[in-house]
């Protein structure tokens, strides 16, 4: 186990595999006092610093993290969408789907990206409750 202290050292670092590898730390360790640092790797220049920030915060399965991984839905990189999609699912299913559901919902309307969308989709297709699957058949337009 890292301390804190030794994580904020590769967080710190002009290295992006130091960065990735302080978020991957951060969400193997389930280490709540950097969930202010991993929303913020969502915006690294780096995609590979971005993926695992959003799969970091999948394993937090923090509600407050909803805003940053919605927005990382429009990241260039796929794997950073789909990372961020799966946090999304995944807080859903252990939370409560009211939390982001109706959030994803308005990224499945917007016309203006496509991947987000589609991941949208795939977010409220894998929570498969009732106001996901009526909103795929209401708003999803191929």
């Amino acid at each position: 186990m890292k301390t804190f202290e030794e994580i904020l050292v590769y967080l710190k670092s002009d290295e992006p595999d130091q960065r990735a590898l302080g978020v991957m730390i951060i969400g193997k360790q389930r280490l709540f006092s950097g969930l202010g640092w991993v929303v913020r790797a969502l915006n690294d220049e780096h995609s590979e610093v971005r993926e695992r920030a959003a799969w970091a915060l999948d394993m937090l399965n923090s509600p407050i993290t909803v805003p940053a991984l919605l927005e990382a839905l429009y990241d260039p990189v796929f794997g950073v969408r789909s990372n961020a999609a799966w946090a999304l699912v995944h807080i859903a299913q252990r939370t409560i789907p009211h939390v982001v559901v109706p959030e994803v919902i308005d990224v499945l309307c917007d016309e203006g990206c496509y991947n987000a969308r589609q991941m949208a989709y795939l977010i409220l297709y894998h929570i498969g409750d009732e106001s996901s699957r009526e909103a795929i058949r209401l708003y999803w337009r191929d």
